[in-house]
């Protein structure tokens, strides 16, 4: 048997914090069913073209659906501008009635918001000639959580079976949303989305590399995701003159057919007899149990002076 005390606000204290994981991931780990990186090649080609295949080792998708979903999210406003194309407008101050404002300008502005990463300016490149590839590192959010946390980013690959990558390749991410090999930007992060964009020539194809010499092994993922936990503290507070006898129905003498049973055994109504606690519950507005806190070992109920239980759990 059970007995109910309502919390006040004053009781309950949540409390929030950053949790950071870090993650490595190399080879086969990388499509594991607990894992599920995605890796994808984007191609400017037409729908109905021979040359737009399947792409993709999770879930696969056509290389044209890659090149054109990529191109909308993320650089529709880089185009034809390396640093972004700029839309002209104007600006209006508002007078006594309409017929009053005023129209000033021009004042330049970007066309599209393509989730920058920083308020600082930023370079993308984006291939627009036939044929042309990119590739698209995808990390599912049961693994980012919130975001990629910035600058933790590192992806390896080297084959020693051949092709443009023998020596090796390194990218990182510069925590401004830029990926870099080298001195070099060769695409951007999107840390919120878990997703690496690599655009550049010498970069763009690597996916396609990857399955023509057989280099998947040859791949390593290093990333750190952040999650934001929610601490609840619970202060159950029983007063000196609260919960004082107890409501275990063993306690109570044998009862009558027909009748309810409030009779308890003498032993039980002497100022001897102290109930012990031994777990909490914490119900919902509608009495539902939503979380149980047990005790390590029966803790009695003070005559005397008040008794606190705190209740720590995270969500």
């Amino acid at each position: 048997m059970t007995a109910f005390k309502q919390f006040t606000n004053r009781e309950v204290t949540i409390t929030s914090f950053l949790a950071d994981k870090g993650f490595n991931f190399i080879g086969g780990d990388i499509t594991g069913s607990t894992v599920g990186i995605n890796i994808f090649t984007g191609a400017n080609v037409n729908y109905t073209s021979s040359s737009n295949l399947q792409t993709g080792y999770v879930y696969s998708s056509s290389k044209n659906s890659i090149y054109n979903s990529v191109k909308q999210l993320y650089y529709t406003n880089y185009i034809s501008s390396s640093t972004g194309d700029l839309g002209v407008t104007s600006s209006v101050i508002p007078g006594v009635t309409r017929d009053d404002d005023y129209y000033y300008g021009p004042i330049e502005a970007p066309l599209y918001e393509n989730y920058l990463q920083s308020s600082l300016p930023q370079q993308r490149y984006w291939p627009t000639g036939s044929g042309d590839k990119i590739t698209v590192l995808n990390i599912p959010t049961k693994l980012f959580g919130e975001k990629i946390v910035p600058t933790t980013f590192e992806y390896h690959f080297s084959s020693s079976i051949g092709g443009d990558f023998v020596n090796g390749l390194l990218l990182t991410d510069d925590g401004e949303g830029n990926i870099i090999s080298g001195s070099d930007v060769v695409g951007q992060i999107f840390y919120s989305h878990g997703m690496v964009v690599l655009t550049t020539h010498s970069c763009g194809g690597i996916s396609d590399e990857i399955i023509s010499i057989g280099g998947f092994d040859s791949q390593q993922f290093n990333f750190s995701s952040s999650l934001t936990i929610y601490e609840q503290q619970y202060k159950c507070t029983i007063l000196e003159n609260e919960f004082g006898s107890s409501l275990n129905p063993t306690l109570l003498t044998s009862s009558t057919a027909g009748e309810i049973n409030t009779e308890y055994y003498p032993y039980t109504t002497g100022s001897f007899f102290t109930p012990y606690i031994t777990q909490v519950g914490l119900y919902n507005e509608v009495n539902q149990l939503i979380a149980v806190g047990k005790l390590s070992f029966p803790v009695p109920v003070s005559q005397y002076t008040d008794t606190t239980i705190l209740v720590n759990f995270d969500v």
